[in-house]
């Protein structure tokens, strides 16, 4: 009689060779599996494993098992516009191991270099586009003319308002929101709190962030707008003092460590005068004085669960419009706490 993990492979090999199970499909998971042969997970493993050397299955982690589909992808091409190092990186080991030839560009800083960058990929003959936008997303025509002809395309890290049905993979920013603002009003002062962003609250991560913030403390804090990340502070200043704000909620970490040293620099104690958080939980919150408190994300995966679901749309697949990858708390001495690290 076969060992379990040898029943398991068989089970999984007649599911592919039966075309039950498609090149490119996801496989049941371990658990399901461990469930239907009434064994544990490790045997299914060793079973996954086993059929990985082979070269039948192909392991993404932190997304999950597929059938390898080398032979059906080796042609296809995949154009990235996608500024985030960690994304992409997720989104290039996703396609790699399906064996998918990428092109990558730099987005640019406005949408006229953006559609030049878009246009380079269109003459590659990509099959599909992952791209990360931004607000002069909105106003690239090439883009909106790529939508309405449902070339494949799907938005990583954040969604614009150029169309809905775009399948998106993001962070769970409501989540990250909530996150912080239920950890300020329980454990710290975050009476007038401020909310500061570079962008508008059109752009869906911006958004969600806030509405989870004020969720949980009860009431919409007031926004800042800054021009730009490196830009002018002075505003900011001005604010907390005119509204003696006691909690800043910064929507990213770098907006939140420009606004540290510029709040320092004013003569403000953090967290003593005013508590401050972050989002994102970049290699630079954690080595600020103080430490950052902020919002973990998994970028990495959103890379994996992008490329994966516009290999499902170039397969004809039906596909969802959203995808939330989960967050963490990361709490250290800007809130008032001491680091948990």
């Amino acid at each position: 009689m076969d060992p379990k993990y040898r029943e398991i492979e068989k089970y999984i090999e007649q599911l592919i060779l039966t075309g039950k199970i498609l090149p490119g499909d996801k496989l049941p998971s371990e658990n399901s599996l461990a469930k239907k042969f009434n064994t544990t997970r490790m045997t299914v493993r060793k079973a996954f494993d086993e059929l990985e050397s082979i070269g039948l299955i192909t392991k993404v982690q932190g997304v999950g098992t597929f059938v390898s589909e080398i032979n059906v992808f080796a042609h296809k091409r995949v154009g990235l516009l996608i500024n985030n190092k960690r994304i992409m990186y997720g989104a290039v080991n996703f396609l790699s191991s399906v064996g998918t030839k990428m092109f990558s560009l730099q987005k640019g800083v406005n949408e006229r270099e953006e559609e030049k960058a878009l246009n380079d990929l269109l003459s590659k003959d990509i099959d599909g586009l992952i791209i990360e936008p931004s607000e002069y997303s909105i106003r690239n025509k090439l883009l909106k003319e790529l939508i309405k002809n449902h070339f494949p395309i799907v938005f990583v890290d954040r969604n614009i308002p150029i169309d809905d049905d775009i399948p998106t993979v993001m962070t769970d920013n409501f989540a990250g929101g909530r996150l912080l603002g239920r950890h300020m009003k329980k454990s710290h002062r975050a009476d007038n709190a401020l909310f500061v962003t570079a962008e508008e609250l059109t752009i869906s991560s911006v958004e969600e962030r806030y509405k989870g913030i004020a969720r949980e403390l009860g009431y919409n804090p007031h926004i800042v707008r800054i021009d730009r990340i490196d830009g002018d502070y002075s505003t900011l200043v001005k604010e907390v003092q005119l509204r003696n704000a006691k909690c800043i909620f910064f929507c990213n970490d770098m907006l939140a460590v420009r606004g540290l040293f510029y709040l320092l620099e004013s003569g403000f104690r953090i967290p003593d005068d005013v508590s401050v958080t972050g989002f994102d939980d970049e290699y630079v919150s954690g080595i600020t004085k103080p430490k950052l408190t902020t919002v973990k994300q998994d970028l990495t995966k959103i890379g994996e669960v992008g490329a994966s679901v516009l290999m499902s749309i170039i397969k004809g697949e039906k596909v969802k419009s959203r995808y939330l990858v989960g967050v963490q708390l990361v709490v250290r001495e800007s809130c008032g706490c001491q680091s948990e690290e």
